[in-house]
């Protein structure tokens, strides 16, 4: 009989200690944590990492791609634009005895086989066309390209090239089928 209540009493004054400490996930804090902050808490708000140059040009970027008002204009409605954290950027070097008195910049840049850097609402890509986008997250954007395939134009006074017409047409039909005040 004193065998059991000693056992009893053994079970129960364990028991009790292990229920009056909580599990090592519920301790605050836990015993071997590091001073300081945790991963990822003290990240900056914008992408603050160095553009990639992946190649340097010893000519201007007049000599090297057109510009084209229409993809601009797109750009800068945000129909024509490159992905804002794309870090891939040409540099452009022109000599200092240029017309232009020499200079240096750096364009984001997006060849044929990077198009998922491209947001394209309009379809206005074409298939061998090298892209070069300057301020392309702001209005100010500007558009280049290299190996024009076929020049765009601005149509009917418009920033952007014409719809389908039997999209516009739906779309018109909509519109004038909207309540008259």
């Amino acid at each position: 009989m004193r065998v059991q209540l000693v056992l009893i009493a053994i079970a129960f004054l364990a028991a009790s200690s292990v229920a009056a400490k909580p599990p090592l996930d519920y301790q605050d804090p836990p015993p071997d944590q590091l001073p300081g902050v945790a991963p990822f808490q003290n990240l900056p708000a914008i992408d603050e990492s160095p553009d990639v140059v992946v190649a340097t040009r010893k000519m201007p970027l007049w000599q090297a791609a057109t510009y084209d008002p229409v993809l601009t204009n797109a750009c800068r409605l945000g129909d024509f634009a490159s992905v804002p954290l794309n870090p891939m950027v040409i540099r452009f070097e022109a000599p200092a005895g240029d017309a232009n008195q020499g200079g240096s910049g750096a364009l984001q840049w997006i060849p044929p086989d990077r198009r998922h850097l491209l947001v394209d609402r309009r379809h206005l890509a074409a298939p061998g066309e090298i892209y070069y986008f300057e301020d392309a997250s702001y209005p100010s954007c500007r558009v280049w390209v290299e190996n024009l395939v076929k020049p765009r134009h601005l149509v009917d006074g418009t920033s952007l090239p014409k719809v389908d017409p039997a999209a516009l047409r739906k779309e018109k039909a909509m519109i004038k089928s909207w309540p008259q005040q």
